[in-house]
């Protein structure tokens, strides 16, 4: 976790915004002295000076043109064909004034034009030979609109000189400059800036420097409309100061008003907060005093060591204490998830982090979560009395812990759990943890996660994992006795009995998806239930994808169908779910089938039950003679039950144990014993939703009416 190389010129701070001025400070009036001071310029009207290229640095001049014409009232024209600070640049700038009045004493320009970046401005200046002074004052040619003005006053009386500049409703347009490089340009479409700046030193460099700016009304935005900002307002103060040690600074950066979107995240001024103070000396900028506050997130400090000379971090820390969960997941946490289940959930409790990246290249982050919980919009999830003890170290093992008083998941009540974990790098794992759910638990054996990148992934052909990247974590574990009762009626649906148990087999999660290595047993209605092939894409995704096959063997009718209120069946039965296909958990292609398991158990049907069959197959799925006694006996014996249906594009095509010759028609029971009963299948192609509505009245009413699809 190495903080990215930071921008610097590698003179010093001071020093990269002062040293043209303190060596060319009087460039333009000792021009004009040495002008007024030459022989030639008192007895010619007309003096050209050429300079061909000024070079440093931070600045660069490229073919600097100066005229003078007229005596004793002269014309002054200065043109520069390219003016370059840094990556920016100006071309064709031109200063004119005429006329100019020239004397021993002074030089005066009243009416002057300063015309650079395609405007053109008003512009009068004096140079004050006596007093030792130079002052500049620049507007806009039309004062009907703006009040804009520009006032620089260089004064060098005795040893010591300052200058200062005043900014009144500047147009603060080029302040595209000092936003966050990207590829594609930010156009600051309106700014206004007022403030003052105050520079001193002696003939040998500039000692002290100032500046109190306010921007406001500040709009910029990118032609992709990914990044933008309206109504902004923003205050900085800053000093700096040198002594016979280096510099010593102090800034604060106000933010009071206006919004900004740098996608994904969005944020609204109010009284944000960033101050800072320390050194520059010996080629590194001390950090001592740093300070960010952020409205209704709270307060972080921050130190940190650079060097200028290599444009790198030496050393840092930051450290932040009781933030506000609550506004910093909305803010940071929440646009960053916004494709997940995350999207739609509130966050409350304090935090506190700590990073520190030390001389020896072996940074660490400790994050603490206090009485947190995280409820989601939709019901799906909630978790209450979260807490969290999460180190981090790049090179050595740490040790941490997650506990949660209660949570409850779709509907399932979570007891009060404690997960110890261990970190090192970007590997997180958990040796063994036990969640208590309802009556029973489940326990995790063998958690790890790590991230890897793209490149690691291809430089590792031989590896399982290659082409995988982003994080990855796998697992197995163990499913004690969960009363099914209990987990329907935490579910909210029809209740089973029984108990649920088993093993999971190796878990993995890679590229969003999870898969399942192996199989997954668990028991279920006395009989054992085995899921294989499992595919889990995007399972914290607003749709989750889920493909399996899923077998269950020797299932007890008898507490199934008493747990649908279906009638009630007796035996044993097989079923077998292939190509199970589930978006948002919803089933949108299967091939199921239930068949009689094979065995001599008792077997027997009772009315309602065969009612509710006579729904899915139609009302002829008896004949007249058995439509006559069905009333008469409370059950019934039978050989062999089975039901299929195949699911596509929402409709089930439907078959029983057998196909009939006679016409289209299906068994889906075949009677054995006294009293015996067939049940015939005649409806083929039902629509897949409509069928569970209207097999779900048919139980609730007792009078199925279940019509095939036209």
């Amino acid at each position: 976790m190495k903080p990215d190389r930071f921008w610097f010129h590698r003179d010093s701070f001071p020093d990269y915004v002062c040293r043209p001025v303190a060596r060319c400070r009087l460039f333009l009036p000792l021009i004009l002295l040495f002008i007024l001071n030459c022989p030639v310029a008192a007895a010619a009207p007309h003096l050209d000076f050429m300079l061909e290229n000024i070079r440093h640095p931070v600045f660069s001049i490229r073919s600097a043109g100066i005229r003078l014409t007229g005596s004793p009232a002269s014309n002054l024209e200065i043109n520069l064909e390219q003016v370059a600070i840094g990556k920016q640049r100006w071309r064709n700038l031109h200063v004119g004034c005429g006329p100019v009045r020239i004397t021993r004493e002074s030089v005066i320009c009243d009416r002057g034009i300063l015309r650079i970046g395609g405007q053109s401005l008003k512009m009068t200046f004096r140079l004050s030979l006596l007093q030792k002074k130079f002052e500049l004052e620049v507007r806009p040619v039309s004062t009907r609109q703006s009040k804009e003005t520009w006032q620089l006053v260089i004064d060098w009386q005795t040893e010591k000189w300052q200058g200062a500049l005043k900014v009144i409703n500047g147009d603060g347009k080029y302040l595209a400059g000092l936003l966050p490089r990207k590829k594609e340009p930010v156009q600051v479409r309106q700014a206004i800036l007022n403030g003052n700046f105050h520079l001193s030193g002696d003939s040998a460099s500039v000692t002290a420097l100032s500046a109190r700016l306010n921007i406001s009304n500040l709009a910029f935005s990118d032609a992709s409309g990914l990044h933008a900002g309206e109504r902004i307002s923003l205050q900085l103060d800053m000093d700096a100061r040198q002594d016979r040690h280096g510099w010593r600074w102090q800034s604060k950066l106000t933010w009071p008003e206006g919004e900004v979107f740098w996608q994904p995240f969005y944020f609204s001024g109010g009284a944000h907060q960033l101050a800072a103070g320390g050194t520059i000396q010996d080629g590194h900028i001390h950090l001592s005093q740093g300070e960010f506050n952020l409205a209704g997130i709270g307060k972080a400090d921050f130190s940190a060591v650079l060097n200028i000379a290599d444009q790198s971090w030496q050393q840092a820390r930051f450290a932040a204490r009781n933030l506000t969960l609550s506004t910093l997941f909305g803010n940071i946490i929440r646009p960053l998830v916004v494709e997940t289940a995350l999207a739609e959930t509130e966050m409350t409790g304090k935090m506190d982090i700590d990073w520190h990246y030390p001389e020896d290249n072996d940074p660490s982050l400790f994050i603490e979560v206090h009485n947190a919980s995280l409820t989601d919009a939709q019901g799906r999830f909630a978790v209450a009395g979260l807490g969290a003890r999460l180190p981090w170290s790049r090179n050595v093992k740490r040790d941490g812990l997650i506990q949660f008083d209660h949570a409850r998941v779709i509907g399932i009540p979570v007891g009060k759990t404690q997960i110890p974990i261990q970190t090192e790098g970007l590997q997180l794992s958990i040796p063994y943890a036990e969640i208590p759910i309802l009556d029973g638990k489940m326990a995790i054996a063998h958690f790890s996660a790590a991230r890897k990148d793209s490149k690691s992934s291809k430089d590792s052909k031989d590896s399982k994992d290659s082409g995988d990247s982003g994080w990855q974590w796998q697992f197995n574990g163990l499913i004690s006795p969960i009363s099914m009762e209990k987990l329907t009626e935490s579910l909210q649906i029809q209740p089973m009995f029984g108990t649920l148990s088993g093993t999971i087999p190796r878990v993995r999660y890679a590229n969003s998806t999870v898969t399942m290595e192996g199989e997954l047993v668990f028991g279920i209605f006395d009989g054992v239930v085995v899921a294989r092939n499992l595919v889990l894409t995007e399972p914290l995704g607003l749709t989750p994808h889920l493909t399996a096959d899923i077998a269950m063997h020797h299932i007890d009718l008898g507490l199934l169908t008493h747990a649908y209120s279906f009638g009630n069946i007796q035996g044993r039965a097989d079923v077998e779910i292939n190509d199970l296909e589930l978006i948002n958990r919803e089933p949108v292609r299967f091939d199921a089938k239930i068949t009689s398991s094979a065995g001599d158990d008792k077997r027997r049907i009772s009315q309602a039950a065969i009612r509710n069959l006579i729904a899915l197959g139609g009302r002829s799925a008896v004949t007249a003679i058995q439509q006559r006694f069905l009333g008469l006996f409370e059950q019934f014996g039978y050989a062999e039950i089975g039901w299929r249906c195949k699911l596509r594009n929402g409709i089930c095509d439907m078959g029983g144990i057998e196909s009939l010759t006679h016409d289209d028609s299906y068994m889906l029971i075949k009677g054995s014993g006294i009293p015996a009963i067939n049940i015939t299948g005649y409806n083929r192609s039902v629509d897949w939703h409509e069928l569970l509505k209207r097999l779900k009245q048919a139980i609730e009413s007792g009078n199925p009416v279940i019509h095939g699809y036209d």
